[in-house]
């Protein structure tokens, strides 16, 4: 990688980073894994291999990210429930995203508590203090006088009010409650079937959970190989499904399709690109059969954001709004002979447009899609670079 290029991957990171930083931790707590806050911030750390502990009797699944001073602890709906944060320790590097009220790592307790109000005392340990609401508790640790560490922690209330985010988030999950066909199903490799045999989990286990590397069949013509991760699909894998006629390989999480991944139907309709809880959702490539290609920005399964649509006819090149163009977009033919640029509004022409047919422009006023007036632009005016 040479120096541009470092440079360029550099001040993208920045910009990452400022984004997600902005988000004060405690709005984090109660979220599943898969919230689009939480993947921004994981995306924005420097740590790329996170340590990873499992703590079965506590039901508590927990990621130290150590170069980024972060350590997160998931309860066993793996919402988001405990933050630790950290200046500087033996195994962990500085936090440098927001803290809470906007502190800094050094500051005073008289400088804290003049963002928070007023904080209460730990009557177990004294270099502690704490804020506390329905929602959260904030646990603040001075050493000589001088912030260096903060614990958040989730109240019951937290997380029952993101019931239905954890709720929506949550996919294909296999809990040990079927039925053993054969091996070690707590720590080993072993089969479980539940319903009678309605749907069968071959592979590794850990914790009493399928953890590993593995294989899902079931009676309706669904099937998943590759990683698992607490009962979860979670990590790459490759599903088939017979009927929803699709199959589809890449990245999973808390059994959804999370991260990048590619996905084909029977009727010659794929996308590869990146996925957020099952939605497409970020940048991607869509094929609708072999004539109508998309490349580009995609929310909510739908074509929403910059882009490029290819057609028979041509390519339309600017912002998308649930598929239609909307904004400020260009209409060519394939040899960008012949072209109509201007603003839509969900698919329709609406304001000024230049048109080009074959090096002579005329100005068009459209008002939903339908022709006002037209003017041809004098060659000078286009010189002078005015349409």
């Amino acid at each position: 990688m040479n120096f541009i290029q470092r440079l360029s991957t550099l001040f993208f990171a920045a910009l990452v980073w400022y984004s997600a930083k902005a988000v004060e931790p405690q709005e984090l707590l109660g979220l599943p894994y898969t919230d689009p806050l939480l993947s921004e911030l994981r995306s924005s750390f420097q740590t790329v291999e996170p340590v990873e502990s499992f703590l079965p009797f506590l039901k508590v699944y927990k990621i130290d990210y150590q170069q980024d001073g972060f350590a997160a602890e998931y309860n066993s709906d793996v919402a988001l429930y405990k933050i630790a944060l950290f200046d500087s320790g033996y195994s962990y590097e500085s936090y440098k995203g927001e803290l809470p009220f906007g502190a800094f790592w050094g500051w005073t307790l008289r400088e804290v508590e003049k963002k928070s109000g007023l904080l209460d005392f730990d009557e177990q340990n004294p270099y502690v203090r704490k804020y506390i609401t329905d929602d959260y508790v904030i646990d603040f640790y001075f050493e000589d006088g001088k912030l260096y560490h903060v614990k958040l922690t989730s109240t019951l209330k937290r997380l029952q009010d993101n019931f239905k985010k954890i709720k929506l988030a949550t996919g294909v999950r296999l809990l040990p409650d079927g039925k053993v066909a054969e091996g070690d199903v707590l720590d080993g490799t072993g089969t479980m079937t539940w319903g009678n045999g309605t749907a069968l989990y071959k592979g590794e286990w850990s914790y009493g959970l399928p953890h590993g590397k593995g294989q899902y069949l079931d009676s309706f013509g669904n099937k998943y190989e590759g990683e698992f991760k607490l009962g979860f699909f979670w990590g790459d894998g490759k599903f088939f499904s017979k009927p929803y006629q699709y199959s589809h390989t890449g990245q999973y999480a808390m059994g959804t399709k999370h991260g990048v991944g590619k996905i084909g139907y029977a009727n010659n309709t794929t996308y590869e690109g990146d996925w957020l809880q099952d939605i497409m959702d970020g940048e991607g490539v869509y094929f609708a059969g072999k004539n109508y290609v998309y490349k580009g920005e995609m929310k909510n399964n739908a074509f929403n954001g910059k882009g490029v649509l290819e057609t028979p006819q041509g390519r339309i090149s600017g912002t998308f709004l649930n598929g239609k163009p909307h904004g400020v977009c260009k209409q060519e033919t394939l040899d960008s002979q012949q072209s109509v640029m201007g603003n839509y509004i969900n698919g329709l022409k609406n304001g000024i447009f230049t048109i080009n047919l074959n090096g002579e422009k005329t100005e068009v006023r459209y008002e939903n899609d339908i022709e006002i007036s037209n003017e041809k632009v004098e060659p000078e005016m286009i010189n002078s670079g005015q349409q």
